[in-house]
């Protein structure tokens, strides 16, 4: 199940994010390993706050997390590729699952419900992005019909900044 999270939610949250910052270092990947401690528990509770943040549940255990956002300022780089113009997208940030749930489809799961969200608020497509050495991400998005759209460089990253980019028309 779905649903909007609600700040009582925080723990669980940070339990997926906790979980995939060691999944994604395992991997060698820098990506939320960095110095700035991202994401950390504040901004979880922005993206809650801002009702932005939904959680996956599966027997009463939040099993994995998702921001679903608007318009991202980096997203207009001239390095883009966008299948689609304008700034009717939805941006999936964030996205994390608890250990023990990984490789069930619960990342598919949030996608999938981004999808009708999107579709929902009246936007055209969905946009993610990841480090260039997460295939797990790389690999869910391909796998769902996901277009590489090129790269982008997060100004706000002082550690590997550069992300690759993916759209899909809803």
């Amino acid at each position: 199940m779905i649903r909007l999270a609600v700040e009582s939610d925080i723990d669980g949250i940070m339990n997926c994010i906790y979980d995939a910052r060691a999944f994604l270092k395992a991997s060698g990947s820098t990506q939320w390993n960095g110095p700035l401690g991202y994401p950390n528990v504040n901004t979880l509770l922005d993206d809650i706050k801002n009702k932005i943040a939904y959680v996956c549940e599966r027997n009463n255990e939040i099993c994995g997390v998702a921001a679903f956002a608007g318009y991202e300022p980096e997203y207009d780089s001239k390095l883009a590729n966008w299948i689609t113009e304008g700034n009717k997208y939805t941006t999936i940030h964030r996205i994390a699952v608890l250990d023990k749930y990984r490789g069930t489809g619960v990342a598919k799961e949030l996608l999938a419900y981004a999808e009708l969200y999107a579709k929902g608020i009246g936007n055209i497509s969905i946009r993610i992005d990841t480090h260039p050495k997460n295939m797990a991400v790389q690999g869910l998005v391909k796998s769902l019909g996901y277009t590489y759209c090129g790269e982008i460089v997060y100004s706000r990253i002082p550690v590997e900044p550069i992300r690759l980019i993916f759209e899909k028309k809803v």
